[in-house]
């Protein structure tokens, strides 16, 4: 029905996909340079953005994609790829951008306003393993009126739809932690959880390059953001839809946990979520938990062997039937970070933890399990701010603060085994100057605020499911 009123659309489309596949064959090289055979489905109601990027495990491909022409609901999205499972192909969406959907991303009902099922539940879940949350377009992780309480929260939000008039997005139902605290809700109240997801980074820049480094930030679209003038408006003037890109960021890097620099090995660890986001530098982050971990284990040279044998790595769960076995009170976890080497120190590494009450309300909360500097919490808990090296004039800093690894063994001190609960790391960095910042440095204008950012990494969750 798309084609029939517009002749050769059907082989325009199929010709356009077959450059997609040939392009994506001739560069991989296992164990060198990965790449898979994807594209971005553009569903955006009214500038509510939808997006999601199909890739493909192997070269198992349809003959033609399903794109939102065909439909912009994700749920038909979904039927397509089963559609294609069921024939064999092996394929996942990964949504993203969902800062900017006005709530639809992680809507708390179907697109046609009926109830969440256990069905699409398991159809949502199936298809969609991972979820962008950090890129050039904002952050997708939490938003100020979603955590007051997370001094981290005020991190590259945009907070404008997509559409020309740029009406504000609503924050709930548009953030992955959002996102993961109505899955536990709905694990409690309904015994399914249709947003048990992980993250990923992308840098989503259109001009064929990752414009991730804050010192050599390029832009996403050379018309809009190509050059510091342009940026800065210091250079053109540009019509109001278009000076946006002024509140984009320079993010950011997905990372994943695979056997091999090879597709398949990169899909299914996708697949299983054990893969963490980054804003951008290129930390290496890992969090596993277990009923069964020791303090002791940080110092083993076999640490890494006994986290994945006693334990679950990010993206896993922990089972109430282990405590009712083994008679142990609460879960245990071992993260650790190391900096990005061409990078910035780092400042501290964080638990958040969000967890459902009897009522089946969710709550959350964050935990300091390790600090730069030999900082240690008050006695209410507060911890010092790690302070800032950033010169603004110059555009620089130094790793004079803060440490090159962080890592600590924790447990949960509030656990009860009777509530659900997910728990995932967060690494902060020392304040380093935002790309905006080395742009007015260049043209000689004064910066603008923020003058400063704390870089990131978050890790996929792990989740307690309570009997």
């Amino acid at each position: 029905e798309l084609y029939a009123n517009f002749p050769g659309g059907q082989k325009i489309s199929s010709d356009a996909w077959q450059l997609m596949i040939d392009t994506a064959n001739a560069h991989y090289q296992p164990g060198v340079f990965t790449t898979f055979i994807g594209y971005e489905w553009t569903s955006m109601p009214d500038g509510q953005n939808l997006h999601r990027n199909v890739i493909y495990r192997d070269t198992d491909v349809p003959p033609i994609p399903f794109s939102s022409l065909d439909s912009g609901n994700p749920e038909d999205l979904w039927d397509a790829l089963d559609a294609q499972r069921d024939s064999g192909k092996t394929m996942m969406a990964i949504p993203h951008n969902g800062n900017v959907s006005n709530g639809l991303m992680y809507d708390r009902k179907q697109v046609d306003g009926s109830a969440i099922t256990a069905e699409y539940a398991l159809q949502r879940t199936r298809n969609e393993p991972v979820s962008e949350i950090l890129q050039i377009k904002g952050t997708s992780d939490t938003h100020p009126l979603l955590s007051p309480e997370d001094e981290f929260a005020d991190f590259e939000i945009l907070s404008a739809q997509l559409n020309a008039s740029g009406d504000f997005s609503e924050p709930r139902g548009s953030y992955s932690r959002d996102a993961l605290r109505a899955g536990i809700e709905y694990s409690h109240a309904e015994g399914f959880n249709p947003y048990r997801f992980g993250v990923i980074g992308s840098s989503d820049s259109h001009n064929a390059s990752t414009s991730v480094e804050e010192n050599n930030h390029h832009g996403k679209l050379p018309l809009m953001d190509g050059t510091a003038g342009i940026r800065l408006a210091k250079s053109i003037f540009l019509p109001g839809s278009m000076q946006r890109s002024r509140k984009w960021g320079a993010a950011g890097l997905a990372g994943v946990w695979a056997q091999e620099n090879a597709r398949e090995s990169v899909y299914d660890a996708l697949a299983r979520k054990e893969t963490f986001a980054t804003s951008g530098p290129r930390m290496r982050l890992r969090l596993f938990g277990s009923f069964d971990y020791t303090a002791e284990m940080l110092q083993s040279p076999e640490l890494l062997e006994h986290a994945y044998a006693r334990g679950v790595p990010m993206g896993g769960e922990l089972s109430a039937r282990t405590i009712d076995s083994e008679g142990i009170t609460s879960p245990t976890f071992i993260a650790w970070v190391a900096k990005d080497p061409e990078g910035a120190n780092l400042d501290r590494l964080q638990i958040i933890k969000g967890w459902v009450d009897a009522e089946g309300s969710s709550h959350e909360r964050i935990f300091n399990i390790a600090l730069s500097d030999g900082r240690k919490p008050d006695a209410n808990g507060e911890v010092s701010a790690v302070g800032s090296t950033v010169d603004v004039a110059s555009a620089s800093y130094t790793n004079s603060i803060g440490a090159t690894q962080l890592r600590a063994f924790w447990r949960d001190p509030e656990f009860d085994r009777a509530q659900a609960a997910f728990y995932y790391a967060r690494a902060i960095e020392i304040p380093t100057p935002r790309w905006s910042t080395y742009d007015a440095k260049r043209l000689g204008v004064e910066a603008l605020d923020p003058v400063s950012l704390q870089e990131r990494a978050i890790s996929s969750a792990i989740w307690y499911q309570a009997n």
